[in-house]
């Protein structure tokens, strides 16, 4: 059968009619390009290819089996991962197709849940799940043999919702750097080329997506690690405000930079992850209380009164002119869908560094916050040190038989921690409230930022466990670590930020960022979902 758009839009139509109530299932499939749906059970792969909402609608109407849908993504897995890189540990066949058939008698007994039997992928960061081996990327605890101690909040609510957790995919060490490769696992490739890095440092999670391994993954957030494999993934990945999804495992609910969000292929399977995965908990002293019930329910794609600012280069980032010449396909959706945008200046470049101790300032570069980023990220890795250990981990990062082990530009950020006085570390404190006090003079005016998500439209992969960003754009020097993503800033600030597709720079997709105001990210959402509907990406993904 052949499905033009006029088919999809009158199934997904359909599928909104005989949803059930649960505000997860209340809006159906963003319009786009034609979808292998038919209504009936698809052949060989094909469930694969589709949405998590149209995968719940045809679990929904039993037009296929959750066992069924497992099974075609575990072939898959099995066929792509090999190549990508994007899994370092799936659980044991036998209890993930437990898991599937529950769903059906869930199914059957009409009891299923907002996620009931789609697939879910976990970074091998800090977001555990019990008794599952967590490595952090970093060879001495592959060595060790660690397993989490607990389920973490935000993958025990995605377990509670129906998901069924299929495994664990890779990072960089410990999360330290804007690319996905480590020691233990190699690196992790983008489906688009596989010469080119995935991003990190949640790249597994983004290429287990973009490849169509799983429909749903975590990610985590301290520096873009979301938004950076999104986008060179061709996904969707949210960093949502900070305190909208509940953090448990140590140190995550005291480091206000750090925020779980998802990654999927649509921005409504975005929202319907978020309408599980957030709400306040009393475990987070950063959780917030206020809110929204529903993220899917806001999904309009109007944008009529809304007013984007848009800024090329965030005031102070060299971006390379392939990934300048594509962002305006995205807002150039923006206009479709009723937004005015106007290129301004954020006056970032007007933020004043003041060395410590010292009445005297000068204009900050990006290189400047980069390095903030860095200092402020080493701080957390030298506290690690204890970390671990009190968390029954007996592992000293600093240890000489452990260091050899370790990623040398991680090594460095711990020691550079070790460096750090609570002074100089409090001291940063200013530059940060300049970045957000420069974002809300912009909020002031304009209902969204929109700027490139990365510098540049792709990463090269290195040798094995030491693959980094570029160190210069245009002739201008950045930290391969991070520098080349306009993507740190908002942790800094907390205010949310998705990455969507604006479009493709010869085989690279090339992603935007749109940041909202703290609280608003279910009109980030409809932001993004405006996009998708007049710029649609989802035939962008590579197939094979």
């Amino acid at each position: 059968m052949h499905v033009t758009r006029r088919t999809l839009l009158t199934a997904a139509a359909g599928a909104a009619a005989l949803m059930p109530a649960h505000p997860a299932l209340a809006v159906p499939p963003p319009p786009g390009p034609p979808l292998p749906y038919t209504g009936t059970a698809p052949a060989g792969e094909e469930p694969c290819f589709l949405p998590a909402t149209v995968q719940l609608e045809l679990l929904r109407r039993r037009r296929i089996s959750a066992v069924e849908l497992t099974r075609a993504h575990l072939a898959r897995i099995r066929r792509i991962n090999p190549a990508i890189n994007a899994f370092v540990y799936l659980l044991p066949d036998e209890q993930v197709y437990a898991a599937a058939r529950e769903a059906d008698r869930r199914y059957r007994a009409r009891t299923n849940r907002p996620l009931e039997g789609l697939l879910l992928a976990v970074k091998d960061l800090f977001d555990y799940v019990k008794g599952v081996p967590n490595t952090f990327g970093s060879r001495p605890f592959h060595q060790l043999g660690f397993t989490a101690p607990f389920t973490s909040i935000y993958i025990q609510r995605l377990i509670d919702a129906g998901a069924i957790v299929v495994g664990k995919t890779n990072t960089a060490e410990l999360g330290h750097k804007g690319t996905t490769d480590n020691l233990v696992f190699g690196p992790t490739r983008t489906p688009f080329d596989l010469d080119y890095n995935a991003g990190g440092s949640s790249g597994g999670a983004a290429a287990a997506v973009a490849a169509f391994l799983v429909p749903l993954a975590q990610g985590s957030d301290a520096g873009g690690s979301v938004r950076i494999p999104a986008a060179l993934c061709g996904v969707v990945g949210l960093k949502p405000t900070q305190g909208c999804i509940p953090q448990d495992a140590p140190p995550l609910p005291h480091t206000p930079m750090l925020t779980p969000g998802p990654i999927t292929r649509t921005v409504t399977d975005t929202a319907l992850l978020m309408n599980v995965m957030g709400g306040p908990s009393p475990v987070d002293m950063f959780s917030l209380l206020d809110t929204p019930h529903s993220y899917t329910a806001g999904l309009s794609g109007r944008l009529r009164g809304v007013k984007v600012a848009y800024s090329p280069d965030l005031d102070l980032f060299p971006v390379d002119p392939a990934v300048a010449a594509t962002v305006p396909a995205g807002l150039a959706a923006l206009r479709a869908a009723g937004a005015t945008v106007t290129t301004v200046r954020l006056g970032l470049d007007q933020i004043q560094l003041h060395p410590l101790r010292s009445p005297a300032g000068r204009p900050v570069t990006q290189n400047d916050l980069s390095a903030l980023w860095v200092m402020l990220q080493s701080a957390l890795y030298a506290h690690g040190r204890d970390l671990f250990l009190v968390e029954g981990a007996p592992v000293d990062l600093l240890d000489p038989g452990v260091i050899d082990q370790l990623s040398p530009d991680f090594v460095d950020m711990i020691r550079r921690g070790e460096e750090t006085s609570a002074v100089e570390y409090q001291h940063a404190a200013f530059l940060r409230v300049a970045v957000s006090t420069s974002l809300e003079r912009t909020f002031a005016g304009y209902d969204l930022i929109a700027c490139p998500t990365l510098a540049v439209p792709s990463v090269s992969n290195g040798p094995t466990g030491y693959t980094v960003g570029p160190t210069s754009i245009n002739g201008v020097g950045v930290n391969p670590l991070i520098g080349w993503a306009l993507t740190y800033l908002t942790n800094f600030t907390g205010h949310p930020s998705l990455t969507v597709p604006a479009g493709m720079a010869g085989r690279f997709p090339i992603g935007m960022q749109l940041i909202g105001r703290r609280g608003a990210d279910a009109a980030l959402l409809n932001a993004g979902y405006a996009v998708e509907r007049h710029r649609p990406w989802y035939t962008d993904l590579p197939r094979h």
